[in-house]
């Protein structure tokens, strides 16, 4: 029974021409009056895979649009064929799609393919997070001076770095009001336009969850580098040297203390450890 079951769910779950397996279908299944057995699980594969395209262009709705239905539809189908959906939540389909644009040579023109499918997904993954307790002004006043320097700040869950060489902010708004003004997929009179200055492959965009609200937006060398090394469980002491060695034309004390006050008031730290 189980041999029976892996056959079925290969069957239906797919893309292949069904009728090249008729036998093996027809030995497997009983008869359909109107339809041979490869013809009506068919019905099934074909049912199968464009209900996964619907889910997904709801989860990707930047990229469908900019794609349009035809192409997403062709780029979803082969992804799932390198990537068969797994068991879990439906909305981590596309877990690999960013990664499968990338390596795909037939996207080299439409560079920008992967990026905004990487972002869409970190809105999705960020929103689902578990909720922790943000770090407060008032208790980083509360601590000691003196202890800084061996203190822990540790990063939330609900936030992550990306790279990107492209105005994602800029396309995010026109293409969000295409979509409220209910633009046509893969017929919007415009495209994402790259950055004049992208001299490293630094993290520059921050995707984050606020007060329950995904955002996201370009952040400075300094700011990327400051919560990379957040993430890195340094301690201040170490992060303040470090800061020192990347950026020695800033003065350092005010660059980490006010980097350390921009990412606390951003929601972005849970809390400090002694080290």
């Amino acid at each position: 029974m189980s041999q029976e079951q892996r056959l079925f769910w290969q069957w239906i779950t797919q893309p292949k021409d069904l009728s090249k397996e008729a036998d093996d279908i027809a030995a497997l299944l009983a008869p359909h009056s109107h339809l041979s057995q490869a013809q009506a699980l068919s019905i099934y594969n074909n049912a199968y895979y464009q209900r996964l395209i619907e889910i997904s262009s709801s989860i990707f709705p930047v990229l469908y649009h900019s794609l349009g239905e035809s192409l997403y539809a062709q780029v979803f189908v082969n992804y799932l064929q390198e990537y068969p959906p797994r068991h879990g939540p439906i909305n981590r389909v596309g877990d690999y799609l960013a990664d499968y644009l990338l390596l795909r040579p037939e996207f080299r023109n439409i560079p920008a393919a992967a990026d905004i499918a990487r972002l869409e997904m970190l809105l999705n993954e960020l929103f689902d997070c578990a909720d922790e307790t943000s770090f407060h002004m008032g208790a980083l006043y509360a601590l000691p001076t003196e202890q800084w320097g061996q203190m822990i700040w540790y990063a939330k869950q609900d936030w992550a770095l990306m790279y990107s060489r492209f105005k994602l902010e800029d396309y995010w708004k026109k293409m969000h009001q295409y979509i409220a003004d209910k633009g046509s997929p893969g017929e919007a009179d415009f495209g994402i336009e790259p950055l004049e200055h992208t001299s490293n492959r630094d993290p520059n965009y921050l995707v984050y969850r606020k007060d329950h609200v995904m955002q996201f937006q370009a952040i400075s060398p300094t700011l990327s580098f400051f919560l990379m090394q957040i993430t890195q469980q340094l301690n201040f002491a170490d992060i303040c040297s470090a800061l020192a060695e990347r950026f020695p034309e800033e003065d350092t004390a005010a660059l980490s203390l006010s980097l350390l006050l921009k990412s606390i008031e951003m929601g972005l730290i849970r809390g400090p450890n002694q080290a």
